[in-house]
């Protein structure tokens, strides 16, 4: 009887772990994919402190209105590549104007509202860091547009074709089911 219960306690121990790191897997996958179709393109770079502050600066000096125009313009960029080309319907006037409005948007939050962090930026770590800096608004912008329900819907429609089972079975190894407190024999 004891063992029964040992076992059925067990199965059921088990059930809601795989129900929760199925959960948690899922979100993970909502999460990666999200952050791969967003911000696949930016470099990840190990920043300084002043590449840092001047990130933050970007950040709190752009306005919803600038976030948008970033990401106009990167979709624009993007859409310019001939793997992409057919999905967009960007005229050369649209890009012309994007190009225009971006511009406007870095030279007044570089020169006008961060420039003294600009200025440390390019001193400690050259011209090249200010770019770096920019990784950081890029995906503040990111963040804010996968908040939109029909981006989000996009995005979480590729879950309907990934085995979430497989994903499940292949990551929860017997180690990892027992640091969650359920033992299994590897």
């Amino acid at each position: 009887m004891l063992q029964r219960d040992r076992l059925l306690f067990g199965t059921a121990l088990m059930s809601r772990v795989y129900i929760s790191a199925r959960c948690k897997i899922s979100h993970l996958s909502r999460s990666v994919f999200m952050a791969a179709a967003v911000l696949g393109t930016t470099q990840i770079a190990i920043a300084g402190p002043t590449v840092d502050q001047l990130s933050d600066c970007l950040v709190k000096a752009t306005t919803a209105a600038d976030k948008t125009t970033v990401l106009q313009w990167t979709f624009t960029a993007l859409a310019a590549h001939p793997d992409l080309k057919g999905f967009s319907s960007v005229t050369a006037e649209q890009k012309n104007q994007l190009d225009q409005k971006l511009a406007q948007v870095l030279q007044r939050v570089i020169v006008e509202q961060c420039s003294t962090q600009t200025k440390a930026v390019i001193q400690a770590e050259g011209i090249q860091a200010v770019g770096e800096a920019f990784q950081q608004l890029g995906q503040s912008a990111g963040e804010d547009i996968v908040k939109d329900p029909a981006v989000r819907q996009q995005l979480q429609g590729t879950l309907r074709y990934i085995d979430l089972n497989k994903l499940v079975t292949t990551f929860l190894t017997p180690d990892i089911w027992n640091k969650l407190g359920v033992l299994r024999e590897e």
